[in-house]
C-alpha cells in the first residue's frame, strides 16, 4: 500500500534553503519513503531526541524528519529538512 505524504507549512518553508541538486534527490527520497519507509537507501531510524519522530537520509549531509499520523498509520507527515548539522 503506497503511503500518503503530508508536508507541514515549515517543511515547505526549509524546501526552499535547500540547494538545487538536494531539492531534486529530495523528490526521490520523498518517493521511496511513499513506497517503503523502511528501504535500506533512506536509512531510516527513530529521532533519539523526539519520540514518534523518524529520521531519513537524503544523502550523507542532508536528511527529513517524519512521523506516521496518529489515527491510521497510511499518512507520513513531513515535519523538517535540513543537513545533519542543523537537525
Amino acid at each position: 500500500m503506497m503511503l500518503k505524504i503530508q508536508p507541514t507549512s515549515r517543511f515547505k518553508r526549509l524546501i526552499k534553503k535547500l540547494p538545487e541538486e538536494i531539492k531534486e534527490r529530495l523528490k526521490d527520497t520523498l518517493r521511496q519513503l511513499q513506497e517503503n519507509p523502511k528501504h535500506p537507501s533512506l536509512r531510516s531510524k527513530p529521532y533519539k531526541s523526539i519520540p514518534g519522530v523518524f529520521e531519513s537520509s537524503i544523502n550523507m549531509k542532508y536528511r527529513i524528519l517524519w512521523e506516521y499520523d496518529t489515527k491510521t498509520k497510511t499518512i507520513i507527515i513531513l515535519l523538517a529538512v535540513g543537513d545533519h548539522d542543523i537537525l
